[in-house]
């Protein structure tokens, strides 16, 4: 009898880890949790904004049948290889396409404005990206300052987990933000 017990009771266990195992698997799915498709870098900074590395051409397909994503910002200047006429493939699934060349050397006010003005006119979700994610998330700052009005501290700490990691970029986006947060500072598009 106690070795029925013992087989009943190690049958039970295992089907309740095999049980738990299986939820833990349908988790992300069932949480919604927003899928990535592969890309690198992928991260969620804000509900409906992908900031990310380069995709490839498959990758910008299943963002617009699969996540019904609505575009592309690349910050990559067209000098960077991007291994695919990623314009053209986005154009051709229906995805609007925004190229804002950006380069830690070339960010200045006018990027910042460009990028605002994008993230305004476009319905998430999106992706920003560029080769590493480090661009998006710094540009990413500059929105969550600047347009949804976050305490600095905090905004870095979520571009910081979205994939800003350069020093002088971080510095950079900080000065320029600051700029135009200071008292007295002009007003902008």
């Amino acid at each position: 009898m106690r070795t029925l017990l013992s087989k009943s009771f190690a049958l039970a266990a295992i089907a309740g880890t095999v049980g738990m195992a299986a939820l833990a698997s349908a988790a992300p799915a069932a949480s919604g949790s927003p899928q990535t498709f592969g890309i690198p870098h992928a991260t969620f900074p804000l509900p409906g904004i992908m900031a990310a590395g380069q995709p490839t051409g498959e990758q910008i397909q299943l963002l617009a049948e699969e996540g019904n994503y609505h575009a592309v910002i690349d910050l990559r200047p067209p000098q960077e290889t991007h291994g695919f006429d990623e314009a053209e493939a986005a154009r051709q699934i229906g995805l609007a396409y925004i190229n804002i060349p950006v380069t830690p050397a070339t960010l200045d006010q006018a990027a910042i404005d460009r990028f605002l003005e994008a993230l305004r006119a476009i319905q998430p979700p999106l992706l920003v990206h560029d080769g590493t994610a480090e661009r998006p998330a710094a540009l990413l700052y500059a929105w969550l300052v600047l347009e949804k009005r976050e305490a600095p501290a905090r905004a870095l700490e979520r571009a910081r987990a979205a994939g800003l990691r350069d020093p002088e970029l971080t510095q950079k986006v900080r000065k320029l933000v600051a700029e135009r947060s200071a008292p007295g500072a002009a007003p902008r598009p």
